[in-house]
């Protein structure tokens, strides 16, 4: 009987400590894990490309797809949304200034934004980003000649990693992409 208490008294002591640990460390260990992915999805260097690989349509027609792609990219501003499906343009309106924003990291992810959206949304021509007095319009032909690829094949994380993300911290790089690919209205 003795016997049994101490092992009854050792697997009770085994559970409190396991609790314990799993309570203390593990549980706020993955909150933070979470939390610090959560902060690199909203910058183009670091955002994870194979998150957002389950908006990939060959249409641009479906507006709930198009929402929810847009707001799983960099660029978290309020935005709204209007779909050309006769010339195959998105126009993402956004609710605020440039004035407001920090100029690289809106140049960033404009290209990251661009570049995703045409490589994963297959028939979707041309893209108007709309601030507050000012707009920025691409079209999938000045990207596809940039990248010098099929948009389609970018979405391989080794290749988007290699091909887009990377060269995004040039500032060379970013300045002649976005005079090359947008128009600026």
């Amino acid at each position: 009987m003795r016997i049994r208490n101490i092992v009854i008294l050792c697997l009770l002591l085994v559970g409190v400590i396991s609790f314990g640990v799993i309570q203390g460390i593990v549980i706020p260990q993955l909150a933070e894990n979470a939390e610090e992915y959560a902060e690199d999805q909203l910058n183009p260097l670091t955002h994870d490309i194979t998150s957002v690989l389950k908006y990939r349509s060959k249409y641009m027609g479906d507006s709930g797809n198009i929402t929810k792609l847009m707001a799983s990219l960099p660029l978290e501003i309020e935005t709204s949304f209007q779909l050309f499906p006769d010339v195959f343009t998105l126009e993402v309106n956004y609710k605020s200034s440039i004035s407001a924003l920090d100029q690289k990291h809106l140049e960033t992810s404009l290209i990251y934004n661009a570049t995703a959206a045409f490589s994963l949304i297959a028939n979707l021509d041309a893209i108007h980003f709309n601030f507050e007095g000012i707009s920025y319009k691409v079209k999938r032909s000045d990207v596809a000649t940039w990248y010098g690829v099929d948009l389609s094949t970018l979405t391989n994380k080794e290749t988007w990693h290699e091909l887009v993300q990377s060269k995004l911290t040039d500032d060379d790089y970013v300045f002649r992409c976005m005079d090359a690919i947008f128009l600026k209205d």
